[in-house]
């Protein structure tokens, strides 16, 4: 016993240690130590929207930040006996608690590819699915897969900022198509694609948020599905449909096929999630494609795939139409939460702003009018008490092309979105009034 405590070294030794390393790594330059991919990837995280933190206010502020599902919706005790379910195995079963490998546990796999070919109108199997962490998991797999460094992803602007600093942190080069209330202006492609290709560039995606999008709340047209798919097939680019929120579609909505299901997944690859239409925290999402690509996939993935507990679980959850009736019941209460944010809008903003409602989703996308600046408005809106993305934060880059606020209403609750417009609509009125003043 003696004998092992003397090679411990006392504390002083530790000390003079520890101060003699910390003085020759403060030489060191960490960040120049970093990849090139890291380097390109600016501070922040993966949902960046422009927040300002030095602001406060004296009220309690009303968040319309996040797309996050609302509280209230959150199945814990459906979740709860659902883990049970999932536990419960034979003493020898220890699937559950074992790395559950690249592809994902297959019963969940089929559950979805039941709902797929049900919902899509072609037949699929398990083989055309991959589990992954979330649709941003998704996504990065994706890119580990398919893009090198040098190659061009052609993005929607506005578009989500944490899938761009995904495509960023692979050493893709960003190229943009603008959007307006019938999704992304695919009359644009070809022009840019042939531009590109003149330059000697290789294009790999175009991204798209075809449902419900992020942060405009819009959903791309039939006809522009149908030419999108035509101009990708015709120069070979995959699409990446980011679809978060195709299924939290609204009562009476014409809903148009998903890219998936008008081209039978050829060229295209999709992403979805849990994280939308149960819990963020689940961090279960998947990518649905032709076996083919999901065989090139699973051939980049490392990490012994996502937990087999959670997928089990979420299996245990959904079955038996269960995850149908949630979804149903989600719906309605953010329908109701959209209309009213609108009316509230309607009621207090109309001088200042215009919007168009929208169809599904987590997202408003509100144009300011009068030249009001995002960015100015957004700060004015914290002092008021309402937490609001400037819309520069959702362009890749971070020049707003007009001047817009996003708001979030899925998680705030109901009774709190009047408010949230009203406030919205003071700090307008004292920005416009600052503009108005004369100049010194």
């Amino acid at each position: 016993m003696n004998a092992r405590r003397n090679l411990r070294p006392v504390d002083a030794d530790v000390s003079r240690l520890a101060a003699d390393l910390r003085g020759q790594w403060a030489k060191r330059d960490i960040e120049a130590m970093a990849s090139e991919a890291a380097r390109n990837v600016s501070a922040g995280n993966a949902t960046d929207w422009g927040m300002t933190t030095d602001i406060h206010s004296e009220l309690e502020p009303i968040v319309l930040g996040g797309g996050i599902p609302a509280p209230e919706t959150l199945p814990r005790k459906a979740l709860m006996e659902a883990m049970d379910r999932a536990l419960n195995t034979e003493e020898r079963d220890d699937g559950p608690l074992r790395y559950g490998g690249a592809y994902g546990f297959e019963p969940l796999r089929d559950l979805l590819a039941q709902r797929y070919t049900r919902d899509r109108g072609f037949t699929v199997t398990s083989d055309w699915f991959m589990l992954s962490n979330g649709s941003a998991g998704a996504i990065d797999q994706v890119c580990a897969t398919f893009i090198q460094p040098g190659d061009v992803v052609i993005s929607e602007a506005p578009t989500f900022s944490g899938t761009t600093r995904t495509f960023r942190g692979h050493q893709a080069e960003i190229v943009t198509v603008s959007m307006d209330d019938d999704g992304m202006c695919v009359d644009e492609l070809e022009p840019l694609i042939q531009s590109l290709q003149r330059q000697g560039k290789k294009i790999k995606f175009i991204y798209t948020i075809s449902n419900f999008h992020n942060p405009m709340g819009v959903t791309l047209t039939l006809e522009r599905r149908v030419e999108l798919l035509k101009v990708a097939a015709k120069y070979g680019i995959f699409v990446l449909d980011d679809d978060a929120y195709g299924e939290l579609y609204f009562e009476g909505v014409h809903h148009p096929p998903a890219l998936s299901a008008l081209s039978q997944c050829e060229g295209v690859i999709s992403v979805g999630t849990f994280s939308k239409i149960i819990a963020t925290g689940l961090r279960v999402g998947w990518i649905h494609a032709t076996p083919n690509v999901i065989e090139q996939l699973v051939r980049m993935r490392f990490e012994m795939g996502n937990s087999p507990l959670l997928h089990r679980m979420l299996f245990e959850f959904s079955k038996d139409g269960a995850l149908d009736a949630h979804i149903a019941k989600v719906r309605a209460i953010y329908q109701r939460k959209a209309d009213l944010i609108a009316a509230g809008l309607r009621e207090f903003c109309e001088p200042y702003v215009s919007f168009r409602r929208p169809n599904g989703g987590f997202f408003l996308w509100v144009d300011l009018l009068g030249g009001l600046n995002g960015g100015e408005v957004q700060q004015q809106a914290i002092i008021e008490g309402l937490v609001a993305a400037a819309g520069y934060g959702f362009f890749p880059d971070r020049v707003d092309t007009g001047n817009h606020i996003r708001l979030a209403y899925s998680w705030v609750p109901e009774d709190e979105l009047r408010e949230a417009a009203r406030r919205l609509a003071i700090a307008c009125a004292k920005v416009a009034e600052r503009e108005a003043l004369p100049k010194k």
